[in-house]
């Protein structure tokens, strides 16, 4: 602790110094009037400031401790004297010392009065800032976006590492772990977790980690349940106590899936509009011509009907153009699988056939553009499949899910199945497909005895029920 000692009597000045320095305690500058003392205040970094009252004319005690606040000086200030005067010690009260404390005569006595006020005024100060320290802790703690949680690791009574208990945790933290809003303090974060697979996965082998071994890790990966991207970074700061911090990438992941999705289509429509059309545009000129060449009617009505075949795939290229451009616009959502499918097949040309929707109490999370999957499902199954009746329904198999649609019409020709989703202009399949994709759904065409059976597998955290 650095002190200035202040005392115009020069023998008092060196035996109260070398006392109060004699237990190595303290470090100690003197000086010998008010004025050099105010100079080492304004230059040095005085923990405290012990100050005789002295009898100066032109600076005593009061004075140097008035011109040292009104200088900017907040250490503790003690003054002692061997005056007892009301007026004095109400005037250095006024002025903002810490502590006025008379002299005995006994000058040991008086230096050990004024050490044990030094070291409890140090004490209380360096206790003061710990709480002003861990409170402004705290208050960032509370204040970060970032999820963040304290560990300390429990030992068994072999002394190995068995368990972990959550001693200081944030509001981010707990809304990703927290369970019906009950608080995750106290608890080991690997019974919050009852998922096992992608980020829960992730972290329950993380936490083993740290826990058994001390392994430190980071890791980035999406909670289906949550439908969110977190990157973790998992370390010990001390032996015994382990750090999570969790940072929620969702909206910058979503932003990379946007990019490619646009890239895609970009690319997609770019060629659609460079090769399909101008290939089919040139096939068409050439029936046209052709047919106005032939002098025989029969001949003529033959090639402007190939014209027209060619004209429909032009059509189906642009329609299939303007679906995939719209394709993933607007986010995801949470949709009624029986209202999708209604609204689907309702915009769908299907005549007289019977169409069976069996999908209530079921929520999917996709694409606005989900409607058309179910309308080129009936569509396909009616138009091409000659189907009479076309049934929707879902099966859980393990943890996921899957939507079937089945008819009972022609099926689908074996020469067909290989670019049944691949073709973009074919039977509207292709953009089925891309459209489930976005929120991880896959479709197949499992070939059944009779007719046609698609399913639509929905994984985890894709679906759930209401």
């Amino acid at each position: 602790m650095q002190v200035l000692f202040v005392d115009d009597d020069p023998v008092d000045l060196e035996t109260c110094a070398d006392l109060l320095a004699a237990d190595g305690g303290f470090k100690v500058d003197t000086a010998s009037s008010g004025e050099s003392a105010l100079d080492m205040i304004a230059t040095g970094n005085y923990d405290a400031v012990v100050s005789d009252y002295m009898t100066a004319l032109t600076m005593n005690g009061v004075d140097l401790l008035r011109n040292a606040r009104a200088m900017g000086y907040v250490n503790t200030f003690l003054l002692v004297s061997k005056r007892i005067d009301e007026e004095v010690v109400l005037d250095a009260i006024l002025n903002g010392v810490d502590q006025y404390l008379p002299r005995t005569g006994d000058v040991a006595h008086d230096i050990s009065m004024v050490r044990s006020f030094l070291e409890t005024r140090q004490k209380r100060l360096l206790a003061e800032k710990e709480r002003r320290d861990e409170a402004a802790y705290h208050s960032l703690l509370m204040r970060m976006q970032e999820g963040f949680a304290y560990h300390r690791i429990i030992y068994d009574e072999m002394e190995r590492p068995v368990s972990s208990m959550i001693i200081d945790v944030n509001d981010a933290f707990e809304q990703v772990f927290s369970r019906r809003g009950e608080s995750v303090l106290g608890r080991d974060v690997r019974q919050l977790i009852t998922d096992t697979e992608g980020f829960e996965r992730e972290m329950l082998k993380a936490f083993d980690d740290i826990i058994k071994n001390g392994k430190e890790v980071r890791f980035t990966a999406r909670s289906r349940p949550l439908d969110r991207w977190f990157s973790v970074a998992i370390y010990a700061p001390e032996p015994g106590y382990f750090v999570t911090i969790l940072t929620d990438l969702t909206t910058q992941k979503r932003m990379e899936e946007q990019l490619e999705l646009s890239r895609r289509k970009l690319s997609l429509t770019g060629s659609i509009t460079l090769h399909d059309l101008m290939n089919q545009l040139t096939t068409l000129y050439g029936y046209l011509d052709i047919a106005r060449s032939k002098g025989d009617p029969a001949r003529a009505k033959e090639y402007v009907n190939k014209a027209l075949l060619a004209s429909e795939k032009m059509r189906r290229a642009m329609v299939f153009s303007q679906d995939y451009i719209r394709m993933g616009e607007q986010s995801p959502e949470w949709f009624s699988a029986q209202e999708v499918a209604s609204r689907g097949i309702a915009e769908a040309p299907i005549g007289d056939a019977a169409i069976v929707i069996d999908l209530k109490g079921l929520e999917i999370y996709a694409d606005p553009l989900v409607r058309k999957v179910f309308h080129n499902l009936g569509f396909n199954a009616v138009r091409h499949g000659s189907a009479q009746e076309v049934k929707f329904f879902y099966e859980c198999r393990g943890d996921d899910l899957v939507i079937v649609c089945q008819d009972d019409g022609a099926g689908v020709l074996p020469e067909k199945r290989g670019e049944l989703f691949d073709d973009r202009f074919g039977h509207g399949l292709y953009l089925v497909k891309e459209i489930l994709a976005i929120t991880g759904m896959t479709i197949k065409e499992t070939q059944p005895p009779k007719g046609a059976r698609f399913e639509i597998l929905v994984p985890r955290g894709a679906y759930r029920f209401v």
